[in-house]
């Protein structure tokens, strides 16, 4: 019986995912994925139009996942909190940690594609493009905290976007040092408890456990 039309992708999608993992996305063979899959390169053409659709269906997930993360760290998202600075948007920014963290793990192929393997694809900015977002959002809600609570303190935008930088790195290094899940909780946990607290010391604002 011959397969089905997602059984097929499945196939092809597993392939490529072997292929692109071993070799890059640069040097990943079609014809190599299309034989793995038991296909031609042009029944595969059928399913994906060429090489860089193959990469974007095994990491948009992922990269959709990661876009909605870190816009949370947008105003939009701090101004329907009762209390932007309190103890319960801590431990929303907790949990968001762990949620992600986990994310990571449970996709990891797709991250150590996104990471390692992307150069030449569609994707292969994929860290500096989150970074940047990150940061503007940072940017523009801390401009906001500052004018809400009224904070008078000096802080430049370059040390912000130095400090969103290194939060969004601090993932990638997850992946990019072979972490296990033990080691990346604690990790991320330091993280984002000393930045945390960091800009609220940076602002003035109460910074109490």
């Amino acid at each position: 019986m011959a397969d089905s039309s997602e059984e097929t992708k499945s196939k092809i999608l597993t392939s490529a995912k072997a292929e692109f993992l071993e070799k890059g996305f640069t040097n990943a063979s079609l014809r190599t994925i299309a034989a793995n899959a038991g296909l031609t390169t042009g029944a595969m053409y059928r399913h994906f139009k060429d090489k860089d659709a193959l990469f974007c269906a095994l990491v948009d997930d992922a990269i959709d996942v990661t876009l909605k993360i870190v816009k949370t760290a947008g105003v939009e998202n701090h101004e329907v909190l009762e209390d932007p600075i309190g103890r319960g948007h801590e431990e929303d920014e907790i949990k968001f940690m762990h949620y992600f963290t986990n994310y990571m793990f449970e996709n990891k192929d797709a991250f150590v594609l996104l990471l390692t393997k992307a150069a030449g694809s569609t994707h292969e900015n994929f860290l500096e493009e989150i970074s940047d977002i990150y940061t503007e959002n940072v940017l523009t809600t801390v401009h906001w905290m500052k004018q809400k609570y009224n904070v008078t303190k000096p802080i430049d935008d370059m040390s912000l976007h130095v400090f969103a930088n290194t939060v969004i790195n601090a993932y990638a290094e997850v992946i990019l040092h072979n972490m296990d899940m033990a080691e990346a909780e604690i990790f991320m946990s330091n993280i984002q408890e000393f930045f945390h607290f960091g800009f609220m010391h940076l602002l003035g604002l109460p910074c109490d456990d």
